[in-house]
C-alpha cells in the first residue's frame, strides 16, 4: 500500500508540478516549502547544510566551519586572569563552546554559544590546573557542538602564567664614573641560586647573566645621548629557574652618574639632586678633571632624582 502511495505522489508531480513539496514532506523532510531541485543543489555532494547533517566523522568536517581561537594576553601574572573567545563562522546558537587543554580528548570548560562567539573567563589557577605550575606556558584549543554535529578543533594558542619571587638586595662600589671606568655592581638575592640576573637603567637592559658584576659607564648609557652628565637610576631583578618563566621583584635601587668629561668644550658646574635615602652615599660635590685640564664638578642636593639636571659652562 505505501508503495503505490509514493508512486501515485511522484506521478502527481511531475504531471502537475508543484506537487513535489508535498512529497518531500511526507518522505520525511522539514517542512518549510523549498523544492527538492533547489535543496540539492545547495548540499555539495548531496549532504545537508544544516549543522546536524554533517558527519561527526572527522573526514566529515568543512574547514570553513573551523573555529578560531583568540586569547587576550599572551602572558599573566600569577592571579591574574585571562579572556579566551572562541568564534564561529556560522551563528550556531544553542549549541556550546568547548575548550580544551592540548592534546586532551575531554574539554575543561563548556559554554553556550551567543552569536558568532563564546567568551571564557579563566584564572591563572585555572589555566594552569593541577599538572602545570606557576610559571609554565600552557596551550588550548577550542570546538563546538550541537546536536549530533562536532566542529573541527580550532588551532592551538598559548598564555604563559608568570610566578614571581621576593627581590634581590642591590649595591654598587661607587656612585660617579666615566664613560671608560666600570663600577662593581652585586645583585645579592634571597634565596640563591638563580639562573640569571638582569641590571636595567629604568626599563632598558643594560647586563644579563652574572649576579655579581662590573659595568662600564658605557654600559650604563647604551641607548642614550651622549652628554657631559648622564644620571642612571639603576636596579636588578633575578631568574631562579632556567625551565620556568619565574623572575622576582626589581630589587633597590641605587643612582649612579657618568660625567664625560672629554664631551664639554670648557669647564663646567652641574647641580644634581638625589633622593633622601641616597643621600648619605654620596659627598656633596665630585670633579672629574680631563686630559686637557677642563673639569666637569658635580654638586649633590637633597630632593628628588630628576630627568633635566643644570650644568653650567664657566668662562674661560
Amino acid at each position: 500500500m505505501s508503495l503505490v502511495t509514493l508512486r501515485v505522489g511522484l506521478s502527481s508531480a511531475e504531471n502537475r508540478g508543484g506537487s513535489i513539496e508535498r512529497y518531500r514532506v511526507c518522505s520525511g523532510s522539514r517542512p518549510g516549502g523549498h523544492s527538492g531541485r533547489r535543496d540539492l543543489s545547495s548540499r555539495p555532494g548531496g549532504h545537508s547544510s544544516r549543522p546536524g547533517g554533517h558527519s561527526s566523522r572527522p573526514g566529515g568536517h568543512s574547514s570553513r566551519h573551523k573555529p578560531s581561537i583568540i586569547i587576550s594576553d599572551d602572558e599573566i601574572e600569577d592571579g591574574g586572569s585571562v579572556k579566551i573567545t572562541c568564534t564561529q563562522p556560522i551563528d550556531y546558537s544553542g549549541g556550546e563552546c568547548r575548550l580544551y587543554r592540548r592534546h586532551a580528548a575531554v574539554p575543561f570548560r563548556e559554554t553556550k554559544e551567543a552569536g558568532f562567539l563564546c567568551v571564557f573567563l579563566l584564572s591563572s589557577d585555572e589555566l594552569l590546573g593541577r599538572r602545570h605550575p606557576v610559571g609554565s606556558r600552557v596551550y588550548f584549543t577550542c570546538d563546538y557542538h550541537l546536536q549530533q554535529y562536532t566542529s573541527v578543533k580550532s588551532d592551538v594558542g598559548g598564555v604563559t602564567v608568570w610566578g614571581s619571587s621576593p627581590g634581590p638586595r642591590l649595591s654598587v662600589s661607587h656612585r660617579f664614573l666615566s664613560p671608560e671606568e666600570s663600577v662593581a655592581v652585586t645583585c645579592s638575592l634571597p634565596h640563591p641560586p638563580a639562573s640569571s640576573c638582569y641590571f636595567y637603567r629604568d626599563q632598558v637592559i643594560v647586563a644579563r647573566g652574572s649576579c655579581s658584576r662590573n659595568l662600564t659607564g658605557l654600559q650604563l648609557g647604551v641607548w642614550k645621548k651622549p652628554a657631559p652628565l648622564l644620571p642612571v637610576n639603576l636596579t636588578c631583578r633575578y631568574y631562579p629557574r632556567h625551565d620556568l618563566q619565574i623572575r622576582s621583584e626589581l630589587s633597590n635601587h641605587q643612582q649612579l652618574f657618568v660625567l664625560d668629561v672629554g664631551g664639554v668644550s670648557a669647564s663646567v658646574n652641574c647641580s644634581v639632586s638625589v633622593e633622601d635615602d641616597q643621600l648619605e652615599a654620596f659627598r656633596d660635590s665630585w670633579t672629574s678633571v680631563g686630559a686637557d685640564g677642563r673639569t666637569l664638578t658635580v654638586q649633590v642636593t637633597r630632593g628628588n632624582l630628576t630627568a633635566d639636571q643644570t650644568c653650567d659652562y664657566i668662562q674661560a
